[in-house]
């Protein structure tokens, strides 16, 4: 006997064989999972409104980012709507495609979001006009929605009906050396490329600090440049290791790379807005509107004046 969540939404495997006394520990497992993802997606669409409100933060890394975020929230969406309990093996497999597409799009996406952080470490940014912004990010997405969508279609046509060997407890893997070819190895190619840029701006990071002379100059350019590359690599290591659990599930069948996959899939999507959110571009956006607050209040309570109070100029008397 399998339970609503464990059953219908989320495809758990029925780790109880009959016995009901198992059953309560799986509900709360898979109740746990639905609720962080929902808390996930309202994070996410939280962290998209601040990037969207701030007109400082729309610049092309915070387009990236941005567009990270969005395919973050189609893809929990789609795993919280779709994954698991479908009898139907058509839709079982849409489902899985397009899975498997929105996951190949964001780790792409994040590997161009490694790339511009690692240039702007490396290389000297000249300021971008409207029009060579519009060109760079139309290249971006050739590279995080097109690459993508050649490894889905490829998967799609070699994909047939033989699909006995497909994973039965959920709607969220393809067939085994579908997986392997057309998803697992472009994404591990990805997130190989994306530890590599991480380690090389670490590096780059600490080489331009210990070049810098100037104490506060290099205390602010830590504070930045450290906020901006951590985050990357965190987003890099949350996704590498949800990434490895699904791997292990898929080539060993264990529940427990079973359980942890789906556990860091519902918190990814909470742990990726924390982590824009205190970006060093949101940060500083937040600290310099409150210095203006701040400044505005200070000089409006050492004024004794009540025209030095009025905040419309007075007229000009005549």
């Amino acid at each position: 006997m399998e339970t609503l969540y464990t059953g219908r939404l989320h495809g758990f495997p029925n780790l109880t064989a009959g016995y009901y006394s198992s059953i309560p520990d799986e509900g709360v497992l898979s109740l746990i999972v639905v609720l962080a993802t929902s808390v996930s997606l309202v994070a996410l669409v939280f962290a998209f409104i601040t990037y969207s409100l701030f007109s400082d933060l729309r610049n092309l890394m915070g387009t990236t980012l941005m567009t990270l975020l969005a395919t973050t929230f189609m893809a929990q969406l789609i795993y919280v709507i779709g994954v698991g309990g479908v009898h139907e093996k058509g839709l079982c497999l849409s489902i899985a495609h397009s899975l498997e597409f929105l996951h190949l799009c964001l780790i792409a996406w994040l590997a161009v979001l490694c790339r511009d952080t690692h240039n702007a470490l490396t290389v000297e940014q000249p300021t971008l006009h409207s029009r060579e912004m519009c060109c760079k990010y139309a290249a971006s997405c050739l590279f995080g929605w097109g690459g993508p969508a050649i490894a889905v279609s490829l998967a799609y046509t070699l994909d047939t009906a033989a699909t006995s060997d497909m994973v039965k407890s959920n709607c969220w893997f393809i067939e085994k050396k579908l997986y392997l070819l057309t998803y697992s190895f472009p994404s591990m190619v990805l997130l190989s490329a994306c530890v590599c840029l991480m380690v090389r701006s670490w590096v780059r990071l600490k080489y331009t600090l210990s070049l810098e002379t100037r104490p506060k100059q290099k205390t602010k350019l830590a504070k930045a440049k450290k906020l901006q590359v951590g985050l990357c690599s965190k987003l890099t290591a949350t996704i590498l290791t949800m990434e490895l659990a699904g791997l292990g599930y898929v080539t060993t069948g264990l529940s427990g790379f079973w359980l942890v996959y789906n556990v860091l899939h519902a918190v990814q999507g909470l742990i990726m807005a924390l982590c824009a959110t205190c970006n060093s571009q949101v940060l500083s956006v937040y600290t310099r509107r409150h210095r203006r607050r701040r400044s505005s209040q200070r000089l409006l309570s050492q004024s004794s004046s009540i025209d030095d109070l009025e905040w419309r100029p007075l007229p000009s008397t005549v």
